[in-house]
């Protein structure tokens, strides 16, 4: 089962309001433990799906005192009895919380930015695909891509600001990469992998939609997100890629390429906030 384990910290005298407001929900078990003579701790273990029923019961109910309470969510790995397996949906602040860290500004995510690029413009170049496969997996532009889409439709403009920022940040650095290669090796326009990408196709923008979409569902759901990475880059590493080398060679079809990066991005995020907001209306019905 995949487990939630919420420890809420709070006044004594607000306990067992706390307990009362999410009695009737799915809960496997609950406990108390006193800390002090004036706090205790609340433990709720539940699972994925119910966790964010239960974060938000706490907090309406709680919400006059809140600046003296504390609600903490732990995965759990594996509880004894096992119980019924749930649907894995993960709760909004735990979702939230894992796209603020792929969105987080670290050398770390530059650097794989960076190296993404240099395995996409040689895969660009010897015309494998093979190879850029291996530059999708890196797949840097996953967070800040579903960010948009999670904060635009949650109006989180915190998360927004911050995918935003890191979207054009690791755009920009991609896309000089490829401009300074190109401009001292320049690259073959006539290449199947270079041309595929100069002109926006139907096709491509089925695939950015279905990369979106599959993207948003895997980090509900909490899914492993590197092959899902792999479809969201095939939409805008290698265009983003093919533009800076064609600019830098100074070819004129960079021009489509950055256009089929424009809207592969804009077909990503409303695929994403499509996804966001069926799961927010499903959760808000039931």
């Amino acid at each position: 089962m995949a487990g939630r384990l919420i420890e809420v910290f709070l006044p004594s005298e607000r306990l067992e309001l706390a307990r009362s407001s999410v009695s009737g929900l799915m809960i496997t078990s609950i406990w108390t433990e006193k800390l002090s003579e004036t706090h205790s701790q609340l433990h709720i273990l539940t699972d994925s799906s119910s966790s964010e029923k239960v974060t938000q019961a706490l907090s309406a109910t709680l919400e006059d005192t809140l600046d003296d309470i504390h609600i903490v969510c732990l995965p759990v790995e594996a509880s004894l009895p096992a119980g019924d397996s749930s649907s894995g949906v993960i709760s909004i602040e735990e979702l939230k919380q894992d796209v603020t860290e792929m969105v987080s500004p670290t050398a770390a995510t530059w650097i794989l930015t960076l190296l993404s690029a240099v395995v996409a413009a040689a895969g660009l170049y010897r015309n494998s695909v093979t190879i850029l496969v291996g530059a999708m997996v890196i797949a840097p532009l996953l967070g800040p891509s579903v960010g948009l889409a999670l904060g635009m439709v949650h109006l989180d403009f915190k998360l927004l600001g911050f995918s935003a920022r890191e979207m054009v940040l690791r755009s920009i650095i991609a896309f000089l990469f490829a401009f300074v290669l190109g401009y001292f090796i320049t690259a073959d326009p006539s290449l199947a992998e270079i041309a595929s990408r100069t002109a926006v196709s139907p096709s491509d923008m089925i695939l950015a939609f279905a990369s979106g979409a599959a993207g948003a569902i895997a980090l509900c759901t909490a899914a492993p997100s590197a092959l899902i990475g792999v479809m969201v880059a095939v939409a805008l590493m290698p265009p983003l890629v093919t533009g800076g080398l064609l600019l830098g060679g100074g070819n004129a079809g960079w021009t489509g390429a950055l256009s089929l990066f424009a809207v592969n991005l804009l077909c990503i995020v409303i695929s994403g906030m499509a996804v966001f907001l069926i799961r927010r209306l499903r959760l808000a019905s039931s």
